[in-house]
């Protein structure tokens, strides 16, 4: 079904969940804001997990939300496949950002006028500008992916980017960042989308998006390694069919391979765990990635092996990832199926990868770069999280020589 109108916008956080079958079944009117061209979204309906099974309503999640109950939560919003025109994420998706807001930061909290405020702080004025807005250095324009925003929904997504990036003044580095703004912007407002923007970036018990030059190649690190170790076969099935270094850096589009190569109806559905669940996510479906993109190119007669002969194995996985041949709930039940992927084991890899990279920066004479232009190598509050996340999981000596080499790096800028 082809979907060809807009929407005027929809219901408040506040206002009760309408019925089961009104939030899996909604027009598309009632579901997508103006600032969204919705005559490229098509809709494919997905079924529950079982026959019996209903698909919960938002009342159902935001009760659990509500009780703290969050490994429930976790398992209820994979196991629930609610298509792309359900009523459910203009509420579901602030609710399982605002969980994550900390405490009463100012930049956080969702009062009235606030947000409108800031933007007047930014530009003078709360209407949107004819010209393009100077989007923040942090941001990859290579990368400002606004999928199906319309010219005024990418202007918001500007404004909102741009407002973060005042407000926020430590992410230096984000190129994830605008990208997953313009999909909030999908199914919320713009004062909406800001504020859940800001728990996100704001979050202290999980990460949602790295913020520095650092912790965005500790990401792409982190990946390659729990892939190679985790779906061993299909990571050396990759690597073969790459040439000379390019079997590592392969690794360094994998973001992008979620992201941007993805059908918008699976990205979707990723998003719904991932703002829930948090970056883990993101690594479970890099190597679901791999992992379908070996089972259905190993067969040296396949179509997707003759695509690799033909185009080399970047244009296939790029291509693959596009015609990814499952549906969204098979897709996640293979990312989830991923057996010995624990937080506390990922948070392990994670935080070594990155010791290792600040020794190595600054071993390598590093510090002979421009200073004032970068303080990667310095603890940023974004790592400091991480250590305080992670310091339960590693052991005395670990710990003891982390905290050696953060005082060596820091004596040594």
């Amino acid at each position: 079904m082809l979907l060809t109108q807009s929407s005027p916008g929809f219901n408040s956080l506040n206002m009760l969940s309408v019925s089961q079958e009104e939030e899996t079944n909604t027009d598309v009117d009632d579901v997508f804001p103006p600032h969204v061209d919705t005559s490229n979204i098509i809709i494919h309906p997905e079924s529950p997990t079982s026959k019996k099974q209903s698909l919960k309503t938002f009342n159902d999640i935001n009760s659990l939300l509500q009780a703290s109950r969050k490994r429930e939560v976790k398992l209820c919003i994979r196991d629930n496949a609610w298509p792309l025109n359900s009523g459910i994420r203009g509420q579901l998706w602030p609710a399982l950002c605002q969980q994550h807001a900390h405490g009463k930061s100012i930049f956080t909290k969702a009062e009235d006028g606030f947000y409108w405020g800031m933007v007047t702080t930014v530009f003078g004025t709360v209407e949107l500008p004819e010209k393009s807005i100077m989007l923040p250095p942090f941001v990859d324009s290579t990368h400002c992916l606004s999928y199906h925003l319309t010219r005024k929904g990418r202007s918001v997504a500007d404004r909102v980017v741009s407002v973060l990036g005042y407000a926020c003044p430590d992410i230096t580095y984000s190129p994830s960042l605008y990208p997953i703004t313009a999909l909030l912007l999908h199914f919320m407002t713009e004062e909406e989308c800001y504020h859940c923007m800001a728990s996100l970036v704001a979050a202290k018990e999980k990460m949602f998006i790295t913020q520095t030059k650092l912790l965005y190649e500790v990401t792409w690190k982190t990946v390659e390694q729990i892939t190679k170790k985790h779906v061993k076969s299909a990571a050396v099935h990759l690597t073969r069919h790459c040439s000379g270094s390019r079997a590592e850096r392969i690794y360094m589009d994998w973001i992008w391979w979620i992201l941007q190569l993805l059908p918008f109806q699976h990205l979707v559905r990723v998003m719904d765990c991932f703002l829930h669940e948090g970056s883990k996510v993101f690594y479970r479906v890099a190597m679901a990635i791999v992992l379908l993109f070996y089972k259905h190119s190993s067969s040296p007669t396949s179509e997707w092996m003759n695509e690799i002969s033909k185009n080399g194995v970047d244009t296939a996985l790029s291509k693959f990832c596009r015609q990814i041949p499952v549906n969204p709930a098979k897709f996640l039940r293979t990312a989830f199926g991923i057996r010995g992927l624990s937080s506390a084991y990922i948070s392990r890899v994670f935080v070594r990868t990155e010791m290792a990279l600040k020794s190595r920066s600054v071993l390598s004479g590093s510090r002979s770069l421009a200073r004032s232009r970068s303080t990667d190598n310095l603890p940023t509050s974004q790592s400091q999280v991480n250590i305080q996340m992670m310091s339960h999981t590693l052991t005395i000596r670990e710990i003891i020589a982390f905290i050696i080499n953060l005082v060596f790096l820091v004596e040594l800028m």
